[in-house]
């Protein structure tokens, strides 16, 4: 018998699936945090990953980013294909500045694997890519091209599918993308990494298609399964957010990043009391510690920012939860970069 929380939980992954976020605009959630009424409380640096609460009053999950794309259909869960950029958000499938036409390139979304205590999740970037002809067929399959090809800029991400994986083709008809594989008939992977690394193509493939369902072909054929874990002989869709995608995610500055001295953190997360903890280092040395408040809290996704002012130099950027239950840092994602 299904529970209230069963159906609060289904209507929060619909929800979530249905926006991309792009990294470059942030209007809407800067008018929203600065009209947000300033809470201090002593609690905000031990909020903690305590029990989810489930209540119905966070059934609209409200992701706060002027650039928000709603997804052309309802589809399942979680960073849901769209047209632009986390969450129960995703990224953008048709990032500003983005031009169609022979020899474009483009700003396109890219999920990796990355390590949250144990538990393999995704994580996004943004990547400058050739477009071929710039449609979404072409975008689509240089993303994912470039997500097979084990390319991520921060060396805590990975992709687990095979060295020889390459695309095919790439085909979209409706809401409906279809990649079609070559070199990726066997893996050496167990069931979990398994799953996720499909779930890295689905949420690759949807955030620039704009669709809603992704269709894997193997050298031109459907199958069964792949790597003896993953049923694909069907149409997939995107896994529940909470399951499959980073729950605390650090995602601009990007790694390797050169910024101005004065520069925003975008941050996002299913953080209790939605405080997410920041740290800067040089070394083994911190340099500041602060925290963002998201706009939502769990189990809703929220995102904020962090202005920062920093001396030029090579910094880490830490961001973290830190568990209500024993103080315990969680599902920290750092990112190196460098100040001018």
């Amino acid at each position: 018998m299904r529970s209230f929380e069963d159906d609060l939980r289904r209507m929060l992954d619909a929800e979530a699936a249905t926006v991309e976020v792009r990294p470059d605009s942030l209007p809407e959630i800067r008018r929203r945090i600065a009209a947000r009424r300033a809470r201090w409380s002593p609690r905000l640096f031990v909020a903690g990953s305590g029990a989810l609460a489930l209540a119905a009053s966070v059934v609209a999950v409200f992701i706060g980013v002027g650039s928000c794309v709603p997804r052309p259909a309802p589809g399942p869960p979680i960073a849901g294909p769209s047209s632009a950029a986390p969450t129960l958000t995703q990224p953008p499938t048709t990032p500003s500045g983005t031009a169609a036409g022979p020899g474009t390139t483009g700003l396109l979304p890219v999920y990796y694997l990355g390590q949250d205590r144990g538990k393999p999740r995704l994580y996004r970037e943004f990547h400058q890519l050739p477009a071929g002809d710039g449609s979404a067929a072409a975008k689509t399959r240089a993303a994912v091209g470039e997500m097979l090809g084990r390319t991520a800029y921060d060396p805590d991400y990975s992709s687990p599918w095979p060295p020889g994986a390459a695309v095919r083709d790439v085909r979209i008809s409706g809401n409906l993308v279809t990649v079609d594989l070559s070199g990726a008939g066997t893996n050496n992977v167990g069931s979990e990494v398994a799953h996720q690394a499909v779930q890295q193509l689905i949420w690759t493939a949807t955030a620039v298609s704009n669709a809603d369902a992704v269709r894997i072909l193997l050298n031109g054929q459907r199958v069964a399964e792949l790597w003896g874990h993953v049923a694909v002989s069907l149409d997939l869709r995107r896994g529940p957010y909470l399951d499959v995608v980073a729950l605390v995610w650090l995602y601009e500055p990007q790694q390797g990043a050169a910024v101005g001295r004065s520069f925003e953190l975008l941050l996002q997360g299913v953080v209790y009391e939605a405080t997410v903890n920041i740290r800067v280092r040089q070394g083994a040395n911190t340099v500041t510690e602060t925290f963002a408040t998201l706009n939502n809290g769990a189990p809703a996704v929220g995102q904020g920012r962090v202005p920062l002012n920093l001396a030029p130099g090579k910094y880490t950027i830490e961001a973290y939860e830190i568990s209500a239950a024993d103080g315990s840092e969680q599902h920290l994602d750092d990112h190196e970069i460098t100040v001018r």
